[in-house]
């Protein structure tokens, strides 16, 4: 295991800078874009090192890529919006560059040269509660990123430029996903066949912005009871065993919102996610995504039992596939090679260090020293995100 350290940490981060500008994803594949570079800046606010930065320098790398005519941050890499710009699926992409780099720029000091003119088309009631009937709510994991960045561009607007026709259409969008709640497990997607574990963390994206607002979240204990059981015996959430970046960030921010005390049970499986968490570090200080067991067959139990709560046909033929086949025929597995938001630009390795695993698992382990700061053996004093945004607690 690791020490984390401040030092460390940031040496990582820079390690990442490009010599053409921003900081590459992952160095094995030196593969640079808006969002790598923008996981970076939010990482070195998080143990507080943007002062070894030049955050003019940097703020600029990201208002260079700003389309004035839509108003999104716009990669390089990819061509410009495709029309309608209101498309979230189509722009997908666009709509995530632009978010995580509105935070990069919020995090430097600094705001987008042009209006968010894409945003424009939400900016009406009739419209936005029509775009919400429209919502594939078997795939929340998914389909609550857009809502995220809605919600993230409406917040950005009402918070730092004081425009209270955006806090209404934050109002709306809460109001809307209040109906869509599971009355039963307390998640966003469940009764429409999800899985818990893709609820859990589409749920994630969604109470940062029921907890900054002060909006009450419906069904606390039920969310709790649905969550609980997601974790694996090595402390994390990955029904291959090793965790993932994302999941086990999403379930223990999501634990810390709705579970206001503490409970003998509630300490011990934070406690075993801290560990697992540590253990994802790699010697040059970064993390990594997973660190898959050789051995996956003795993980993922509960999605194969038919009498767990948390069972679900999908995640029991994936599971099934992955684990148990997995462990037989080692192809079958669960690979090494993951792309970013399924983009070939963003290539990485699972088990070697990358910025956006780097950035959530700290994010995590910030979470649990929040409610135990017994736990803290290190000289970070962890800086989250000021306004509701992924980095936000």
């Amino acid at each position: 295991m690791q020490k984390i350290t401040q030092d460390k940490i940031i040496d990582y981060v820079l390690s990442l800078k490009s010599y053409s500008g921003g900081f590459v994803f992952q160095k094995p594949f030196n593969q640079r874009t808006v969002m790598s570079s923008a996981f970076s800046i939010l990482t070195l606010e998080l143990v507080q090192g943007l002062a070894k930065i030049d955050n003019e320098s940097e703020a600029n790398f990201f208002l260079n890529h700003q389309d004035n005519v839509t108003g999104f941050i716009i990669d390089p890499l990819l061509n410009k919006a495709t029309e309608p710009y209101d498309d979230i699926e189509i722009n997908y992409i666009h709509y995530q560059t632009t978010a995580f780099a509105l935070s990069a720029l919020d995090a430097l000091g600094f705001h987008p040269k042009y209006e968010f003119h894409f945003l424009n088309y939400y900016r009406n009631e009739k419209r936005l509660i029509n775009w919400f009937s429209d919502i594939d709510w078997s795939n929340p994991w998914h389909e609550s990123n857009k809502i995220m960045f809605l919600l993230q561009f409406f917040s950005y607007d009402y918070i730092k430029n004081k425009n209270m026709n955006s806090k209404k259409y934050i109002t709306i969008i809460l109001r809307e996903l209040d109906k869509y709640q599971d009355v039963e497990t307390g998640l966003w997607g469940t009764q429409f066949k999800a899985s818990s574990f893709n609820a859990m963390a589409g749920t994630f994206h969604l109470l940062i912005f029921y907890k900054y607002f002060k909006q009450s979240i419906k069904y606390t204990d039920k969310i709790m009871d649905s969550v609980i059981p997601l974790q694996m015996k090595d402390g994390l959430f990955h029904p291959f065993g090793g965790g993932g970046a994302c999941e086990d960030l999403d379930a223990i921010d999501i634990l810390y919102k709705v579970v206001p005390n503490s409970s003998s049970d509630l300490d011990d499986m934070m406690i075993r996610s801290y560990d697992g968490l540590l253990n994802s570090q790699n010697d040059d200080g970064g993390f990594c995504w997973a660190k898959r067991p050789d051995r996956p067959i003795s993980y993922g139990v509960p999605y194969l039992n038919p009498f767990s709560r948390i069972f679900n046909m999908d995640m029991f033929k994936w599971v099934l596939k992955r684990t148990v086949f997995g462990t037989v025929f080692p192809f079958l597995r669960d690979q090494d090679l993951y792309m970013y938001s399924n983009w070939d630009q963003m290539k990485y390795n699972i088990n070697q260090s990358d910025i956006w695993s780097t950035w959530f698992r700290l994010l995590a382990i910030a979470t649990i020293e929040k409610k135990y700061p017994d736990l803290k053996k290190h000289d970070i004093n962890f800086q989250f995100r000021s306004i509701p945004s992924l980095g936000w607690l």
